[in-house]
């Protein structure tokens, strides 16, 4: 039995949620834009996030590339690297929650050891290929 290849770890919505592939990526969707992550920079951005909720606004916290800005008004700017999302309060507390769910998740799936099996390079047969591997009688 083939592992997929992307497994989702967390969703809000059908435009917001979260994805990790067996090559080590971990894919924030939001909206119409995808981040990539190694699975180490995901957890930090998870561990970042909830730092940030327990923080009374105004707050800032930061962990390298990763920073969150939460002001008085509510909204919180997460930026990573040069991309920055405003989000408002909701969206904050929804982003967090999926990114802890993401994280339990992913500890789930690579304790599991279903993506540490090699995977063969080769495509599975097409219909036509098996049809050719059938017997037919002589009659």
């Amino acid at each position: 039995m083939r592992a997929p290849h992307f497994v989702r770890l967390a969703e809000i919505d059908d435009q917001r949620f979260i994805t990790a592939c067996r090559h080590g990526l971990v894919h924030l969707t939001w909206g119409r834009t995808t981040i990539r992550f190694s699975r180490d920079e995901f957890r930090r951005l998870a561990g970042l996030l909830e730092r940030a909720i327990d923080a009374l606004p105004p707050a800032s916290v930061g962990d390298g590339t990763l920073s969150v800005t939460c002001r008085l008004d509510g909204d919180c700017e997460l930026r990573l690297g040069v991309l920055v999302l405003l989000l408002s309060p909701d969206e904050f507390q929804e982003l967090a929650q999926a990114a802890r769910q993401g994280v339990d998740r992913l500890d789930k799936i690579l304790a599991s050891g279903v993506w540490d099996r090699e995977e063969s390079q080769e495509p599975p047969p097409s219909p036509l290929d098996q049809l050719g591997q059938v017997s037919f009688s002589n009659n």
